[in-house]
């Protein structure tokens, strides 16, 4: 399940939150150790009536020379109030991005405050860029941006989002901002909008100091973490019907999600996948001509039915020609790659 919310700064004054469709709002709250956003209660306290989700975010100014304690303190000193009742986030996008250990010390001071696990928010690039090991693995919650393009996208509408952002160093991430163009009935500016990838309990579980989920239950799934499997389709959540067509030609399971339409995880967050979008697991090793393979189904490359007995034993490889493999040994015969195991 995946839910609907914007955020909004002081830019976004005079929006009334009960005449556009979101689920949630995030408020920028603060920035550096001068800056609060005159609004921010009010937005907070009109989204906190209407019973929308709500996250507060604070703007690093780290490039500025401020210390993490200093800009920490001062988000919280302006915010004491809304603890329980939002996600604490930090804005991370000044001029030094990489520097990992100021944010990880920001994180660490407000957790203390709001007894909860504060969310970043930073780009696809600089994720990629830095390594965010240690605040992945302490369990701070990513948001992340990434946009296609910067057209406008109208009430939810997806269908240009682009590829989902991919990740290094978090499992999964929390919240992706997709786009920074969108129109929404009732408000005629451009606003950022992002999904959660979760429920409305999920969202209050950042809040409770919940930000790990339980471990799931055993299953019977037909894959594994760890399994690399070719791959026809992919979806942006685990519960998403919408299924794309992947940018790869398969992947590693990382998680999964027994109870979800799209169980598995493929990478650090490249997409979810099911068993239907799975056509075999994939094998690192490179075919080439003169090595023996064995037909996995007796069918031939272009759709014809063999009889069964052909999958009984292995032929040497002839020929290849990007997919079409012709195996040898009297079968003389093509069949695709993904149908032979070698």
């Amino acid at each position: 399940m995946t839910l609907k919310f914007i955020d909004v700064a002081s830019y976004q004054a005079g929006l009334d939150l009960s005449k556009v469709q979101t689920d949630g709002v995030v408020i920028k709250a603060s920035e550096g150790i001068g800056y609060v956003n005159p609004y921010c209660d009010e937005f907070f306290q009109q989204g906190l009536k209407l019973g929308k989700l709500l996250g507060v975010y604070h703007f690093a100014r780290n490039a500025s020379g401020n210390t993490p304690q200093k800009e920490a303190d001062y988000f919280i000193q302006h915010t004491k109030g809304y603890i329980g009742k939002a996600i604490p986030i930090l804005d991370w996008e000044d001029k030094n991005t990489g520097d990992v250990n100021w944010a990880l010390q920001w994180l660490q001071v407000v957790e203390k405050a709001y007894g909860c696990k504060p969310w970043i928010y930073m780009s696809e690039y600089v994720e990629n860029s830095h390594n965010w090991k240690k605040v992945a693995e302490a369990g701070y919650g990513l948001w992340i941006a990434k946009y296609r393009d910067h057209v406008i996208d109208k009430n939810w509408d997806m269908k240009n989002a682009g590829p989902i952002p991919t990740v290094k160093y978090w499992g999964f991430y929390a919240a992706w901002q997709w786009t920074s163009s969108l129109v929404l009935d009732g408000w005629s500016g451009k606003l950022d909008g992002s999904i959660f990838y979760g429920d409305k309990n999920a969202w209050k579980k950042y809040i409770n100091n919940e930000t790990k989920p339980l471990p799931p239950k055993p299953n019977s799934t037909k894959y594994k973490v760890g399994d690399i499997v070719n791959i026809n389709g992919i979806y942006v959540s685990k519960d998403s019907k919408e299924k794309l067509k992947p940018a790869i030609a398969s992947g590693t399971i990382t998680k999964i999600y027994p109870e979800s339409r799209n169980p598995y995880l493929i990478g650090n967050g490249t997409g979810f996948v099911n068993d239907a979008c799975i056509t075999g697991i994939h094998s690192s090793k490179v075919l080439k001509v003169g090595m023996m393979a064995k037909p996995k189904k007796a069918v031939l490359y272009d759709g014809v039915k063999l009889d069964s007995s052909v999958t009984k034993k292995s032929y040497k490889v002839i020929e290849i020609k990007g997919k079409r493999v012709v195996l040898g040994d009297g079968l003389n015969t093509a069949f695709h790659i993904d149908n032979l195991s070698y």
